[in-house]
């Protein structure tokens, strides 16, 4: 059996069975990461790791996205991701956002295909357009900037208004889910009906504004930086962070007008209902 699968005799049972009473053997392929894995720790496993092993979806899986306790508390893709990816030496949540997306793309395509139903609008006439694009066809976004150090997630950019130097990272699964736990939290404390969705991104991305890396300084920073600082920044990061390209186009059935969007990410994606 392939060690991809890691030493679980638990795993190496089910494999065996399905194998050899059933004659079936779970798909096994690698799925490119987009970072190329240079932005890693260089004492991990996933450091300068260009591919990653997953196997395909199976019932199990499909349990997993299911289950309510991971849904409630933002976990299910991670857990997801954690269940089908078979190098088990590193955790699934200290990937950048990018090369999750990648993972978990593939594996959707694993369990349910490459066809991807979409509800869209279109820009022009309003005309309610119903559009299958494929997944497969995403094209891979590349990391072409280069990190202040080979081997960390750090990158350095000029703020166009205040002129400081900013040091910022592509957020991690981690960093995601602490993120928005955050968020959650303050509304609740503060009594808010503001999304701080623009300040935390900004807070939890930026490392150091001109040399200065004390946090409580970088969030007092963060609510009073320029707006257009704080666009210009964000859209550096957009811009650069490596990833799935995750735009498509279509021409609307009713005007033919060419509609250019982001796939959003819906209930079809991983619960299809063809």
């Amino acid at each position: 059996m392939s060690e991809m699968f890691g030493n679980s005799s638990k795993h190496m049972i089910k494999q065996d069975i399905m194998k050899e009473e059933f004659g079936w053997t779970i798909p096994v392929e690698s799925v490119p990461l987009p970072s190329k894995g240079v932005l890693y720790d260089p004492d991990t496993t996933i450091y300068n790791r260009e591919m990653v092993p997953i196997k395909a979806m199976t019932a199990h899986e499909e349990d997993i996205l299911m289950s309510q306790a991971f849904i409630k508390d933002g976990t299910v893709i991670d857990q997801l991701i954690r269940s089908c990816v078979t190098d088990k030496t590193f955790d699934v949540e200290d990937l950048i956002s990018g090369d999750r997306t990648a993972l978990m793309v593939a594996i959707r395509i694993t369990g349910y295909g490459s066809d991807y139903n979409v509800d869209t609008v279109c820009q022009n006439c309003s005309y309610k357009n119903q559009h299958t694009f494929k997944l497969g066809d995403l094209p891979i976004k590349r990391l072409k900037i280069e990190p202040v150090k080979k081997g960390v997630n750090a990158f350095k950019y000029t703020l166009p208004v205040t002129k400081k130097e900013i040091t910022f990272k592509f957020l991690t699964g981690k960093d995601e889910r602490d993120r928005t736990l955050s968020n959650k939290n303050a509304m609740s404390i503060l009594d808010s009906k503001i999304e701080k969705n623009v300040t935390s991104f900004l807070k939890y991305s930026i490392l150091s504004i001109g040399g200065v890396s004390d946090k409580n300084k970088i969030e007092h920073f963060v609510r009073n930086m320029p707006a257009y600082d704080s666009k210009s920044l964000r859209q550096h990061i957009r811009d650069n962070e490596p990833g799935m390209v995750m735009g498509a186009h279509y021409d609307c059935a009713s005007c033919s007008h060419r509609n250019d969007i982001t796939l959003p990410i819906t209930s079809e994606f991983f619960w299809p209902s063809t």
